[in-house]
């Protein structure tokens, strides 16, 4: 009686299936044994039985199934300094706390131990490398992949083909450049998707060279408009190219000193409608379209052409009236060229008209900045909540980490009368963690500050704020 035999007669019942030999022929040679010892039953109490013993016999013989495929080769021996001890402690500790804080200082970590030769812990790899999953760590790819270590490489290399290729081809430069250029340069490019072109354009922005412009310049004529936008600012931000001198000679031709009433002005006549500007301001922006399209132009052309142009330096023309109503398109597409080219003598001239403007604050020298920045907030006593938040506005478009006179400055208007509400104060607490410098003295700055605070919430931020910097030297020390 062969098993499939047995199990038919045991759902069906002898009557409807009766096996055609006697229980336990045909069966396991374990199963007919315990057959033979078990009392004697006849009928279906015996066939019963003889299906017990089978299913049992089966369950308490399976054998686990060996691998299809063969095991991976182990990891190489690691060869680097693994962070041990109170080093290994904090970053378990970091890698899991999801918050933002808890996410810079966890790249304060990394980037610490990648500077001094450190790899991380093996128990600890699978946590950082859901860490570089997640978007606060996706951007780190770079960094995450210097510390890995030889067991790292090999522990992500055996993860989804995803998470391999985000980490250990983690770009140290600009992303696919030469990939992008190669892609541009098929002839079935205009056949790939829009998002794909953009991306292939903005990758060859990103490491822009002389001979990228005759390949720009074909993306121009692209149909479709993000991939002409993208092209346009590729093709302004290389020198010299023909794109780059077109847009500066119709700016120029705008603007022209005149002078009217005993005085000097910058006389603006709006540039010729165009309806195929490659520009996204141009397409998207406020005010009139021929506006827009003067403030293309305008940040498309290098603010050092305008002294040439006009005969005058940047703190001069920027103070001088415009004619009709155009001061704001202007001084506007001269703020976005002084960010775009890093001008820091435009940049400063601009920020004394517009001390607002907070985009300029880091493109300038860092005394400058600490200037800038004093200068753009009321000198008024005591700090109003306004203030405040402006302040917190400034500091946070400033490179980090910010000098002592910023940091002397933000702790003075930290704390307002009124004081700000405990969301704002929450808010503005990784902002304050990541400028601040974190050497003693600013802790206890920090901590002074804090306790002569009477709002509860302002306190309590300001004396996490100031655990954090300690934490940061905490980490030097531990990676040392």
């Amino acid at each position: 009686m062969s098993r499939q035999d047995m199990v038919t007669a045991a759902l069906l019942g002898l009557r409807r299936a009766a096996p055609d030999a006697s229980f336990g022929d045909g069966l396991p040679a374990v199963v007919r044994q315990a057959v033979e010892e078990a009392p004697r039953t006849t009928g279906p109490a015996g066939l019963l039985d003889v299906a017990a013993l089978d299913v049992v016999a089966r369950r308490a013989g399976t054998v686990q199934p060996r691998h299809a495929t063969e095991l991976p080769a182990p990891a190489e021996p690691e060869m680097s300094r693994v962070a041990r001890g109170a080093a290994r402690t904090r970053l378990a500790a970091l890698v899991t706390r999801g918050d933002v804080v808890g996410d810079q200082l966890t790249v304060h970590w990394l980037r610490t131990a990648a500077e001094r030769g450190y790899v991380v812990p093996p128990a600890l790899l699978p946590e950082v490398l859901g860490w570089v999953r997640r978007p606060a760590g996706h951007e780190h790819r770079a960094l995450v992949a210097a510390v890995l270590g030889a067991r790292g490489r090999w522990l992500a290399s055996q993860m989804p083909a995803g998470v391999a290729t985000a980490v250990l081809d983690a770009p140290d430069g600009p992303p696919g450049a030469d990939a992008a250029r190669a892609a541009v340069d098929d002839p079935q490019w205009s056949r790939r998707p829009v998002a794909a072109r953009t991306a292939d354009v903005a990758a060859i922005h990103g490491d822009v060279r002389p001979d990228d412009e005759e390949r720009l310049a074909r993306c121009l004529t692209d149909r479709a408009v993000t991939v002409r936008e993208a092209a346009a600012q590729a093709l302004v931000d290389l020198p010299g190219s023909r794109f780059a001198r077109d847009c500066a000679g119709r700016a120029l031709a705008c603007v022209a000193v005149d002078r009217q009433r005993l005085r000097r002005v910058l006389v603006v006549t709006l540039p010729e409608d165009d309806p195929a500007a490659p520009f996204q301001d141009v397409r998207t922006g406020a005010g009139g379209r021929r506006a827009r399209l003067l403030r293309a132009l305008v940040a498309a052309t290098p603010p050092s052409a305008w002294t040439a142009h006009l005969g005058r330096d940047a703190a001069d023309l920027v103070r001088m009236d415009v004619t009709d109503q155009l001061a704001a398109q202007l001084h506007a597409g001269w703020r976005d060229a002084a960010r775009r080219t890093r001008d820091a003598t435009w940049a400063q001239a601009l920020l004394a008209v517009h001390p607002h403007a907070v985009e300029l604050l880091a493109v300038l020298p860092e005394a400058a900045r600490a200037a800038a920045f004093a200068a753009a907030l009321p000198r008024r006593e005591p700090v109003t909540r306004d203030s405040a938040r402006h302040m917190l506005r400034l500091a946070a478009a400033l490179p980090t980490p910010w000098p002592g006179a910023v940091a002397d400055v933000v702790l003075r208007q930290i704390v307002p009368d009124p004081p700000l509400s405990d969301w704002e104060v929450r808010s503005a607490e990784p902002v304050l963690a990541a400028g601040l410098p974190h050497d003693a003295g600013t802790e206890q700055q920090v901590r002074a500050v804090a306790d002569r605070c009477t709002a509860p919430g302002t306190a309590q931020v300001l004396h996490a704020v100031a655990d954090t910097l300690m934490t940061r030297r905490a980490i030097l020390e531990e990676l040392a």
